[in-house]
């Protein structure tokens, strides 16, 4: 039985934490509901519980985070992950499943997820990686982010050396993109950062993706390193 949208009040302010849920079993969505009650200015605009639904539903939820699982009853997230980066470029997809392989992962980082949370965390882990999100991070589940970074460590060990001048005209930075970068490489949050340099956090968050579209990397940890690599810190 697919699910229906959930009641909707209106289309809310753009800045508004408004999530579309892709999920079929129903103690998830209940687990989401609750974890979503500390969040009162936060939404649940809708649900599906299979690919099919959500193929004809959630392109038309304005959500601007989309929590998908990746075991659907008849199909991968993955495949909708590919649908979704394509038609809604500005939503960010956190995928929200029970897979911890490293090529499930991989692959949904591939088809355009921005985050990645294993089932079985706390109601607040869950929303402080929807926070996280929503400000320009990129949330992993701390498990696998050390499997990401043990892997990348592999692969640059693999990789020929190549000088910094090389490396460092391969990518350009805006002056601001290279003042978000160096308070990042510090520890600051985007909400300190944003405070430093006198913008807003979502300009931080659109300033830190570039970062890390340009540097072809997934998370702060690796867009440090990447940039260090390539004498841009």
């Amino acid at each position: 039985m697919q699910a229906q949208d959930e009641p909707r009040s209106g289309d809310g302010p753009a800045d508004d934490t408004c999530i579309y849920l892709i999920e079929d079993d129903p103690t998830v969505l209940q687990f989401v509901r609750q974890a979503l009650l500390s969040r009162p200015h936060w939404r649940l605009l809708g649900h599906s519980d299979s690919l099919a639904h959500a193929r004809a539903h959630a392109l038309c939820a304005n959500a601007n985070v989309f929590l998908v699982d990746l075991g659907l009853p008849d199909g991968r997230g993955e495949d909708l992950l590919h649908l979704l980066a394509r038609e809604r470029p500005g939503a960010e997809l956190l995928v929200f499943t029970v897979f911890g392989e490293e090529s499930r992962l991989v692959g949904a980082l591939e088809a355009g997820a921005t985050g990645y949370v294993l089932k079985g965390c706390t109601g607040e882990d869950l929303t402080a990686a929807i926070e996280q999100i929503r400000e320009g991070g990129a949330p992993i589940s701390p498990l696998l982010a050390r499997m990401l970074l043990k892997q990348f460590r592999l692969v640059q060990e693999a990789l020929p050396v190549i000088p910094v001048v090389a490396l460092r005209e391969e990518v350009l930075l805006s002056e601001r993109e290279t003042d978000v970068l160096k308070l990042v490489a510090q520890g600051y949050v985007n909400k300190e950062i944003a405070s430093k340099l006198a913008i807003s956090p979502t300009t931080v968050g659109t300033h830190i993706k570039n970062l890390y579209r340009k540097l072809a990397v997934h998370s702060r940890v690796q867009v440090v390193r990447a940039a260090q690599e390539r004498g841009l810190l």
